[in-house]
């Protein structure tokens, strides 16, 4: 299983089109074949954190994922909401 964490820190003025903006793609992971969780979150006590949560069931399903067009969509315009660079942590998980 392929585990990724990315967190975010968004303009707060920006935080309902940002959550809009993010649910396209977190409504379209959720249905590919080969996620199997993928879950968007404000860190408690915050209001610019963010972080997104991906489990996957392999590399195969990963590079599917970033081929799609919410995915592409995502990385074309999370820049416009966002105050620095994304953190991201990849993990591989085995059963």
């Amino acid at each position: 299983m392929k585990i990724i964490n990315v967190a975010l820190t968004i303009d707060t003025a920006q935080r309902e089109a940002y959550e809009t903006f993010i649910d396209a793609l977190v409504q379209g992971s959720r249905g590919e074949a080969g996620n199997l969780d993928y879950a968007h979150y404000r860190r408690l006590g915050t209001e610019d954190q963010y972080e997104i949560i991906e489990h996957w069931k392999d590399a195969d399903a990963v590079e599917f994922h970033n081929q799609t067009p919410h995915f592409q969509e995502f990385l074309a315009h999370v820049g416009d909401y966002l105050t620095k660079d994304p953190e991201i942590i990849r993990m591989d998980y085995a059963d």
